[in-house]
């Protein structure tokens, strides 16, 4: 018996296409929520691991938490490296990754970790790669001066320069954070444009508000990321945008780029580990 073949009709092809995109519109969301869960975790994973590298580095350092910014070698400070905590610049111009990653759990100096919410964009220190994170400088590291003709004969760590945020002491040991578990080592940095490597608390003193606003934390989907002295990762949800942010001039604040980026509280509590 023949069997005639009887086809769609205009309004049953309708109808199957609204179905595929009703299922698309439910099934996209879902997967971006995914996504964005996946990103987090594997960003929180970094945090943690270099949060463990810092006091595996600190334990071996007498206690002494790697050092933020060098200018030099230890015995001579006009050789021309700068050594930054994540990348080492070399006097010829090559950029090799600093000690601190041969601490992480992939074991290797070329292993580097970079936060998968990092915009490519330079990390507001020419010639190093983005790795999208940032480190205290504003309480716990060192962080030398740039070197000058008369420093002849002196070494990197003599630049070392006292820290206004610590009443003049240059950085903290790790036996001197006593709040480790509220105070943050390193975050995702954020800044208008792109990203920075040295955190900054929004009542920076000595530097300047400038350079406060320079040193954010970046808040991609609504949290940033951050990693505590202590070695836990937990995730901010508001960026606080300083408690002198209604008296700063406009210019100032606009670098910020808020609520985009922002910092971890309006004050140093977030910061200073004493």
């Amino acid at each position: 018996m023949d069997v005639k073949r009887r086809a769609f009709t205009m309004l049953e092809m309708m109808t199957v296409l609204v179905v595929i995109a009703v299922l698309a519109g439910l099934l996209f969301p879902a997967l971006q929520l995914t996504s964005t869960a996946s990103t987090r975790t594997h960003c929180r994973a970094n945090l943690r691991q270099l949060a463990r590298a810092a006091t595996q580095y600190a334990i071996g350092h007498g206690g002494r938490l790697p050092p933020g910014l060098l200018y030099g070698t230890d015995a001579d400070a006009l050789s021309g490296d700068v050594r930054s905590w994540d990348w080492w610049r070399r006097p010829d111009g090559t950029v090799q990754a600093g000690p601190l990653w041969a601490l992480t759990d992939r074991g290797s100096e070329v292993a580097v970790l970079r936060c998968p919410t990092a915009p490519e964009t330079p990390a507001s220190w020419e010639g190093d790669p983005v790795t999208g994170y940032n480190y205290n400088v504003a309480f716990v590291a060192a962080e030398a001066r740039p070197p000058t003709a008369g420093d002849a004969g002196l070494g990197a760590w003599e630049l070392v320069v006292g820290k206004p945020n610590l009443e003049g002491l240059k950085e903290l040991t790790l036996a001197q954070c006593r709040t480790a578990g509220t105070a943050a080592l390193f975050g995702t940095g954020g800044r208008r444009g792109g990203v920075n490597k040295f955190m900054r608390s929004p009542v920076n003193a000595g530097s300047g508000y400038d350079t406060a606003y320079a040193g954010g934390q970046s808040f991609p989907g609504g949290g940033s990321n951050v990693g505590w002295i202590d070695g836990h990762v937990s995730t901010c949800r508001t960026p606080s945008r300083g408690i002198h942010w209604d008296a700063l001039p406009t210019w100032l604040t606009d670098s910020l780029d808020w609520p985009n980026n922002g910092f971890l509280c309006d004050d140093a509590s977030a910061y200073d580990p004493r």
